[in-house]
């Protein structure tokens, strides 16, 4: 097992489909990595839901190991999911990346022409 860090989107989908390789996992789809990930995410989601912002802030602080643990098992089972579903992570990732900067952008663009015209 190699301990270098991983640099790019592609090279941790390709660490993790090797894993999976290396284990005799088949990476074929499987509901149980959706579950999963809804599983993470419900887990993180529980020591924010219905506080304030300012008692949110406080928790990710204090919890911070514990987020980025979350936050890194969500990013494994999300590249073991598009193995599993034969999609290329980056690209996925810049299609969708591109499409809501390009959404966003053009509503801030009206945001800022409507306040420029007293509206």
């Amino acid at each position: 097992m190699t301990k270098q860090p991983i640099t790019t989107l592609k090279e941790a989908q390709a660490l993790v489909k090797n894993f999976a390789l290396r284990n005799n996992w088949k990476d074929t789809p499987n509901i149980d990595k959706f579950d999963h990930l809804h599983e993470e995410l419900l887990e993180m989601s529980q020591h924010l839901r219905y506080k304030t912002e300012e008692q949110r802030i406080q928790i990710i602080q204090e919890k911070r190991e514990e987020f980025k643990d979350g936050i890194g098992d969500l990013f494994f089972a999300l590249c073991r999911l598009s193995n599993q579903l034969n999609i290329d992570i980056e690209e996925a990732f810049n299609t969708v990346k591109d499409e809501i900067l390009e959404k966003y952008d053009h509503k801030q663009q009206e945001n800022n022409l409507t306040k420029d015209q007293g509206l």
